[in-house]
C-alpha cells in the first residue's frame, strides 16, 4: 500500500463532477501517467478509487500531480492520510480537445472502475 495525505488542489475535478484528493506520496511511485483503478483505504473504510498520475494536458497543466476520485464518498479529506494499493491500469494519459471530452471519458474511466472493482469490493 502507498500512503499520502491529502492536500489542496485547484479544485477542477470538483468542477468537473469528479472531486478528486490531491496526494502527497509518502514516498513516491514510479508509474506510467494514466488512469488506474485502485482500492483506497480511509479512516479504516476501503473505497473503489480511480487514481489519477499525470500533468493535467488538458487543462494547459505541466505538473506531475496524483490524485484519487472516491466512488460513493462524499465528505472532507483534506489533511488526512489515506492508503492506496493500485489494482489495474485503465488507460494512459491523454490530450483532450475539450472539457467535455475529457468529463465523458471520466464517465467511461468510473464505468471501467466499477466494473473491475467489483470483485474486489
Amino acid at each position: 500500500m502507498t500512503t499520502a495525505t491529502v492536500i489542496h488542489g485547484y479544485r477542477n475535478g470538483s468542477k468537473f463532477g469528479f472531486p478528486t484528493a490531491n496526494l502527497r506520496l509518502d514516498t513516491p511511485i514510479d508509474i506510467e501517467n494514466g488512469v488506474y483503478a485502485a482500492q483506497v483505504e480511509v479512516d479504516n473504510i476501503t473505497y473503489k478509487g480511480m487514481l489519477y498520475v499525470g500533468t493535467r494536458p488538458t487543462l494547459g497543466l505541466t505538473e506531475k500531480t496524483y490524485e484519487v476520485h472516491l466512488l460513493h464518498f462524499s465528505g472532507n479529506l483534506y489533511g488526512k492520510t489515506l492508503s492506496f494499493e493500485i489494482v489495474e491500469f485503465i488507460r494512459p494519459e491523454q490530450k483532450f480537445e475539450s472539457v467535455e471530452a475529457l468529463v465523458e471519458q471520466l464517465n467511461r474511466d468510473r464505468e471501467a472502475v466499477e466494473a473491475i472493482l467489483v470483485k474486489t469490493l
